[in-house]
């Protein structure tokens, strides 16, 4: 009984300071009394309690833009659909951005492979001495400064890269009738036709797929557009090959 009535005698005095730890005020905004055009709460403490809150200040957040075109603006949507017809399909396109640079070793394995002699020198240069030199344009690697092989094409490097194959195209065109690889049975074919035209077995093993009326077409304009036939072919060639090996 005495436990009992101390018990009791002690309610009141944890009541008490129950009371005392609880705050004397809320300190909650009102905002239902706010003007419909004032923000909401503390925005300095409280950003969240602000329209668009969530998006901090100038130098909190990133600022995206408005819209997808140049510096935030809306393109008109017919520019883009014609950007995108003359970009071609959105198989090709991906193809194109997506198309890994071609290394320089395997570079050399094709040259190699269609009877370049790349230990050859001549004035011009020939094109072992354009490859040998022409590291820097093709991405090579920089092992001291901790620096792999490019693998994204570069303006410089696919420029170095058709120079290559001009110089290349006049052994590959006197190589391609013997080159076992490019052989149907046993025969071979001459990249040129008697009559100019471009050999389609011949622009197939060039571009690693079967050559299409466009390929030739593409072929014999760029001969005869040339300054004569010579050059006109070497030119094909190393645009066959070019295209081919950057995913054109």
């Amino acid at each position: 009984m005495k436990n009992f009535k101390l018990a009791l005698l002690s309610l009141p005095l944890l009541a008490f300071v129950a009371c005392a730890e609880q705050p004397t005020q809320l300190n909650l905004v009102d905002n239902h009394s706010k003007k419909p055009n004032e923000p909401i709460g503390d925005t300095h403490t409280k950003p969240g309690r602000t329209p668009g809150g969530a998006v901090g200040g100038e130098k909190g957040t990133f600022d995206h833009q408005a819209g997808l075109g140049v510096d935030g603006v809306d393109e008109d949507p017919f520019v883009i659909a014609e950007r995108r017809e003359a970009e071609g399909t959105p198989e090709t396109r991906a193809r194109l951005h997506s198309c890994q640079k071609l290394q320089i070793t395997t570079l050399r394995n094709i040259l190699t492979g269609f009877g370049v002699n790349l230990d050859a020198t001549g004035d011009p240069p020939a094109a072992g001495q354009l490859l040998a030199g022409g590291g820097t344009a093709l991405g090579q690697s920089n092992y001291a400064a901790r620096m792999g092989e490019d693998i994204v094409w570069t303006a410089a490097g696919a420029a170095k890269t058709f120079d290559i194959f001009v110089q290349a195209a006049p052994e590959i065109i006197a190589a391609m009738p013997n080159l076992p690889q490019c052989q149907i049975d046993g025969v071979g074919s001459p990249v040129f036709n008697e009559d100019g035209t471009c050999n389609e077995d011949a622009v197939s093993c060039l571009i690693g797929r079967p050559a299409t009326a466009d390929h030739l077409a593409i072929c014999k304009d760029l001969i005869d557009s040339a300054s004569d036939v010579e050059k006109g072919r070497n030119i094909a060639v190393a645009a066959l090959l070019s295209a081919a090996h950057t995913c054109e």
